[in-house]
């Protein structure tokens, strides 16, 4: 029968259109997908720029200030041991008096 032939005719035409719409739609998800990635591993190397650079600067701000705060201590016990000498008898006569040992 000629109209059931037509029917079918149909049916395989809106099989193949459905079929054909869901591979187009497939690939247009595979490509945003893939578009999506390589924005996302772009934004992750500038990123990770970003940290290295801050990174960078911040470990080059601590050695700085390290080595200044190292030059302050030295100074300091530098500046104290020379006090000590300059007053080490006045010192030592005063722990004397103070422990009771006047002589």
């Amino acid at each position: 029968m000629p109209i059931f032939k037509w029917v079918e005719e149909i049916e395989n035409i809106y099989e193949n259109l459905i079929e054909n719409a869901k591979k187009e739609s497939l690939e247009d998800i595979e490509k945003l997908n893939a578009s999506l990635e390589k924005d996302i591993e772009k934004k992750n190397h500038n990123n990770q720029e970003i940290i290295n650079s801050a990174l960078k600067t911040l470990s080059k701000e601590v050695n700085e200030k390290s080595l200044k705060f190292g030059e302050s201590i030295s100074k300091l016990c530098n500046k104290i041991e020379k006090n000590y000498y300059e007053n080490k008898e006045g010192l030592m006569n005063l722990i004397f008096e103070k422990l009771g040992f006047d002589f």
